[in-house]
């Protein structure tokens, strides 16, 4: 035992404290004193504590399993010693590394005990104040018998030898031996005799106690003055008496006295003086309000405990009921309107509330007659909720006193657990069924368990796998050094998921896609770990095939792209040539061609330009996908005015924004191709005398909300949903190719954006579309 420098030896130890013995949790005596194996001669070491002791204070220990080291600080401990009779051990119980020590002595009341319980004073310690105690109740018995045996012979030669000095110097002396204070007073009340232990404890001089009384010695304000009543009461009827009242000192300071008094008669039996010891009982007294201020204190815990807590007597009658009890089984009164009532009673009105209620009230019969602790036994409700109830016996020097009843409210619990084990179940038969390789290994990679998946992946049977090394068994050498790392991070508690190259029992190379994570115990430390297989050889050689095609196609598109630039540019020289060609033609005969020959020239020249502008909107759709496009800041008030610059815009139509337009960081063609497609659209289906095209915008926390509003034709619900398909032209504009609206939605639809319509047919259309104030697929633009 070392503390702060101390150190004791077992001898050194039993001689300080020989009445101690040491405990584990599960509640074996592993050692104890010499005094305490003499007083207890069947003790030995690995002994149940319960075998031989019980608690008797404090009332909430019943118990060893029950001792925790917050129940045990600052408490005093009485233990009765079973099958040996009245005998008690008073100390306190401390935390001595895993284990509990208690330290104290016995509990004895006189000289005599000692020899009962086989005991010398010896066998205590130099220390221990029951030596005192004892020498003193020994010294203070002969006192009081010497006392009484003079005081009476005095008396009686009192009158005749009127007080003879040498019979009261004799009486001095013996008195003066007394711890306590002791008083002679005549039949008045006044002082004629006082002994130094008085004296030392109230600090009053011999002179100033002589002559006076006790009444105006000990009185103070804080003495309770029904209790002076009754002492005066029992001195002028010449009546023994014995009271506890708080006495007063010369320094006007006081203390707790126990004043016993006892009336002195002469041989006629006439009352002629008064004897009266004083004993300091302030220590024994705050002893008392601290253990009142514990009870009350445990008390108040039991009323405001979680649990419903019952207690009765041996009568079945109630001592103690809280309000958590009453809440539980619906009793609407106060707990403490419950203090005495039957439980009989109760319990036979209570039994509906349980399922099995017949069971209900024959286990508590039951439990009452075998008188032995209950724990957590669970009963279910017709409501739907569970109880967990125990019951404990309160057993006081072998003799029942009653019994206390708690009552848990374990119904979320239960819940919990069954839908924890329906949980377990179902993933148990997921994990049977699953498409998935399940396989748990140790810290040394040896296989514990595999399902039934992982075999047919591997082409191994339990029996073939289980106990063996995962690199041996499926590894080639390149991916042997893999799986040993990947075992390193699991040592580390770090989860990841790779590929693995695996050769099965057949000896066909397969690729794996493994989830591994560590597997750990139930203190928190890495056991091993477990690891999830899939099979996707198929996997990785279609994603070899996708790969190979998309580098096809992408070479293919490339071609294309160079085909549709050459395609273009040959198309559009012959039909400028065409168109030139025409008008000349025209020109030189324009006199001499009829009206239906120049309606065949200038439709040829319409379908010509129309050929132009189609092969021109060919051109922009092939290069809205292009992967080249480049990401800048955007006026888009400037974009709108230069495109109002190279478009034809006829003079009964204006061109107007509405609210200052935005600056975007996106691809300047797309958005270029985007409002020039939507101002062409509008200006092109104008039917009023005086049209307008007006551009607006709204702005959102993330993006603006832009539209391009017209008065003109309006499109009709039904022709809605088409006007954004590729060659869809629903009023026959000649000038329109079908193209401009597919390429703003399929600009939108490649940036993640949206574009709606409203339109009435006759009064005209909005289109609103969407930008991203930031890229939402790159959050860092």
């Amino acid at each position: 035992m070392m503390d702060k420098g101390f150190y004791f030896d077992q001898q050194s130890f039993s001689t300080l404290f020989p009445f101690y013995f040491i405990m584990d949790k599960q509640q074996r005596i592993l050692n104890f004193g010499p005094s305490l194996k003499k007083m207890i001669p069947e003790l030995n070491y690995n002994d149940s504590f319960d075998l031989f002791f019980h608690f008797k204070s404090p009332i909430f220990l019943k118990n060893a399993a029950e001792i925790t080291v917050e129940k045990l600080e600052g408490t005093l401990i009485v233990l009765t010693v079973l099958n040996h009779t009245k005998t008690f051990l008073r100390g306190q119980m401390i935390p001595y590394g895993d284990d509990i020590l208690f330290i104290g002595s016995p509990w004895v009341s006189s000289i005599d005990e000692l020899a009962e319980k086989k005991l010398e004073m010896t066998d205590f310690a130099i220390h221990d104040t029951s030596i005192d105690m004892l020498n003193m109740l020994r010294s203070l018995e002969i006192s009081n018998n010497d006392l009484k045996y003079m005081v009476h012979a005095i008396t009686s030669q009192k009158r005749e030898l009127q007080r003879d000095k040498e019979e009261i110097k004799k009486l001095s002396l013996v008195v003066s031996t007394n711890e306590n204070g002791v008083v002679l007073t005549d039949i008045n009340g006044e002082v004629f005799w006082v002994n130094e232990a008085y004296m030392s404890m109230t600090g009053y001089r011999e002179e100033s106690v002589i002559g006076n009384t006790l009444y105006r010695l000990g009185v103070s304000e804080f003495t309770d003055k029904t209790v002076l009543d009754k002492m005066l009461e029992a001195f002028r009827k010449a009546e023994v008496f014995d009271y506890e009242v708080i006495h007063k000192r010369a320094d006007e300071s006081f203390f707790w006295a126990r004043i016993k008094g006892h009336p002195v008669f002469d041989n006629l039996g006439n009352f002629i003086e008064y004897y009266t010891m004083i004993e300091d009982i302030t220590h024994e007294k705050e002893m008392q309000d601290r253990l009142k201020e514990s009870e009350q204190r445990l008390r108040s815990l039991i009323l405001n405990l979680h649990d419903g807590i019952l207690l009765e007597d041996e009568n079945r009658k109630i001592l103690l009921v809280n309000q958590k009890f009453c809440s539980m089984f619906g009793i609407p009164v106060a707990p403490e309107l419950l203090i005495g009532s039957d439980c009989t009673n109760s319990a036979e009105e209570s039994k509906d509330y349980f399922k099995d209620n017949t069971h209900f009230i024959s286990r508590i019969e039951q439990i009452l007659s075998d008188k032995q602790p209950v724990l957590h036994e669970v009963l279910e409700l017709v409501d739907g909720r569970v109880f967990s109830r125990s019951y404990i016996p309160v057993v006081i020097d072998n003799v029942h006193k009653g019994h206390l009843w708690t009552y848990e409210d374990i119904s979320l619990e239960r819940h919990f657990q069954d839908s924890l084990n329906n949980e377990k179940e179902k993933y148990r038969r997921i994990i049977e069924n699953m498409n998935i390789g399940l396989l748990e290994v140790d810290n040394d990679d040896r296989i514990l368990m595999a399902n039934q998946r992982f075999c047919t992946m591997s082409g191994y049977t339990p029996e073939e796998l289980e106990g063996k090394k995962g690199v041996d068994v499926f590894l080639n050498e390149d991916t042997k050094r893999l799986l040993t790392e990947k075992s390193q991070l699991r040592r580390s508690k770090i989860s990841d998921s790779y590929e693995l190259e695996v050769r099965g029992s057949d000896g066909e190379e397969r690729v794996w896609l493994v989830s591994g994570g560590p597997n750990y115990d139930l203190t928190g430390s890495v056991i091993g770990s477990i690891g999830l297989h899939f099979d996707i050889t198929e996997t990785r050689n279609l994603e070899i095939q996708r790969e190979q095609l998309l580098e096809r196609l992408e070479r293919q598109n490339r071609q294309l792209n160079e085909y549709a630039q050459i395609v273009s540019h040959d198309l559009k020289s012959p039909l400028r040539s065409i168109h030139s060609l025409i008008t000349f033609i025209k020109e030189d005969n324009d006199k001499e061609f009829n009206e239906q020959t120049a309606k065949y020239f200038n439709l040829i020249q319409e379908k010509v330009e129309k050929m132009e502008l189609l092969i021109q909107g060919i051109l922009a759709y092939s290069k809205i996908d292009s992967p080249t496009s480049r990401k800048e800041s955007i006026d888009l008030n400037d974009l709108v005015r230069s495109i109002e610059s190279i478009i034809y815009i006829p003079n009964h139509i204006s061109l107007q924004i509405k609210r200052p337009l935005p600056t975007v960081k996106e691809d300047l063609f797309r958005m270029q191709q985007l409002f020039l497609n939507l101002i062409s659209n509008a200006i092109n289906y104008n039917d009023k005398s005086i049209g307008f095209v007006e551009i607006d915008v709204e702005e959102e926390p993330l993006r603006y909300i832009f539209s391009v509003r017209d008065n003109g034709i309006g499109i009709s619900t039904r022709n809605q949903s088409r006007i954004f398909k590729m060659f869809e032209s629903i009023n026959g504009n000649e000038k329109s190719t079908g193209i401009g609206l597919n390429i703003v939605k399929k600009i939108l639809e490649n940036i993640g954006e949206e574009i709606w319509l409203i339109s009435e047919e006759g009064v005209g259309t909005t289109f609103y579309f969407t930008l991203q104030k930031h890229d939402k697929r790159n959050p860092k633009s």
